[in-house]
């Protein structure tokens, strides 16, 4: 996938940032990495609030960002390949995203934008495949998809979470089937502290940052599944041989009924 390996980039100092885009509510969460040291926070969208939760005069291997990113010149109504790929099938009940040419999703877009041209200064250049950000090492997390396929096919035959709480519910279920542990074992991230921060945490927009940071660190292991296209950008989740059967399943079928119906993409 041309991801470079931890020996290629500083695999200590990363970032991950939930974008939140109320103008009056704490709703961002950023979480960090810098030289073996952790920290997360729950703050507000603009700058002078989120910098203060960020370590000074950092250059960050990777970014990771909770949010549709996409290249600057795609149209506000482009219909993403790597969405259509998860609204459908087993991962429509199970974690689906947004659609992010509408509504909430477009909202959503536009902040995110907003987010990465705000650490755009504090990105490496990009050593890594499939960045949409021009000059910028800044990737899309999609925790979600992240954790939800991770979990194996009897989770979710146990008592569904409400759409509103879909996160937590799968955030609560990956604490306890141990998703954490074997993640960090196989991208060679082996820190008790940061295990005990993440499977401890309970505030929401924490929670989604810590997953950003995670997201980050896989990238930056060169062991993530990039999944997207060119046009619409790109998703980045757990190593493929971490996913249950039932999610390489589901996306081989999703590949191939959006190939079926005409679209392109990876």
């Amino acid at each position: 996938m041309g991801v470079a390996t931890l020996k290629e980039t500083r695999s200590d100092q990363l970032l991950g940032i939930d974008v939140g885009y109320s103008r009056s509510r704490p709703t961002t969460g950023v979480a960090w990495c810098v030289d073996g040291n952790f920290g997360c926070a729950r703050t507000h969208s603009d700058w002078d609030r989120r910098q203060r939760h960020i370590p000074a005069s950092t250059t960050f291997s990777v970014i990771a960002i909770d949010g549709p990113l996409m290249p600057p010149d795609a149209p506000d109504d482009l219909g993403r390949f790597c969405e259509r790929l998860f609204i459908r099938g087993a991962f429509q009940t199970r974690c689906k995203p947004g659609l992010s040419h509408h509504g909430h999703g477009l909202a959503l877009r536009k902040a995110a934008a907003e987010t990465a041209a705000q650490v755009r200064h504090l990105a490496a250049a990009p050593m890594i495949a499939k960045s949409v950000i021009p000059g910028a090492a800044i990737i899309e997390a999609f925790p979600n998809a992240f954790l939800g396929v991770l979990l194996e096919n009897e989770r979710f035959a146990m008592s569904k979470a409400a759409k509103r709480r879909k996160f937590d519910w799968l955030y609560d279920h990956s604490v306890e089937s141990r998703v954490f542990d074997r993640l960090l074992r196989a991208i060679g991230w082996n820190n008790e502290t940061l295990l005990q921060k993440v499977t401890t945490e309970r505030d929401h927009e924490k929670r989604a940052a810590w997953i950003c940071l995670l997201t980050a660190a896989t990238a930056a292991a060169g062991k993530s599944e990039i999944v997207g296209d060119d046009a619409g950008g790109w998703l980045w989740l757990p190593p493929a041989e971490l996913w249950a059967e039932w999610a390489r399943q589901a996306l081989a079928e999703n590949r191939a009924a959006v190939s079926a119906s005409g679209t392109t993409g990876s």
